[in-house]
């Protein structure tokens, strides 16, 4: 082989390695995308699933009438377990009514009169709105 041919097998290897470097860590990237996607998605679907939890803990503190101490110390426990998570509660009661975060089930008016169920946020992402009766 002559140099100007060994010299361009050497460009063409090169480029060719370059291609598949850029090519691998595109690859890399793709790839921890989807890792993270998915975890968000799943941490998003067991979130929702306990928070059916919480509402029957909402429920049975306003059903109790004496020695409440031990579900308002759950309640507590839960929703610092939600807050680590990420987990945002919705403000409602008092508040305006946004349709992007609250589902009016009763009423009329613009100002959100009771809380029927809590609406809960995952960082930017709406996880569950509050059901509310405005007035």
């Amino acid at each position: 082989m002559e140099d100007q041919e060994i010299t361009q097998a050497q460009d063409e290897n090169l480029k060719l390695a370059q291609y598949y470097k850029a090519e691998f860590e595109n690859f890399k990237r793709r790839n921890q995308d989807a890792t993270s996607k998915a975890y968000n998605d799943g941490k998003e679907v067991a979130i929702l699933q306990i928070l059916s939890i919480g509402d029957s803990l909402q429920e049975a503190l306003k059903a109790c009438s004496h020695d409440r101490e031990g579900i308002e110390i759950l309640i507590r426990k839960f929703s610092q377990t939600l807050t680590g998570l990420g987990v945002v509660e919705i403000p409602s009661v008092g508040e305006p009514f946004d349709p992007k975060f609250h589902d009016a089930v009763a009423g009329t008016g613009d100002t959100i009169a009771e809380e029927f169920q809590r609406g809960y946020m995952l960082g930017t992402k709406l996880l569950r709105p509050s059901l509310v009766r405005v007035g």
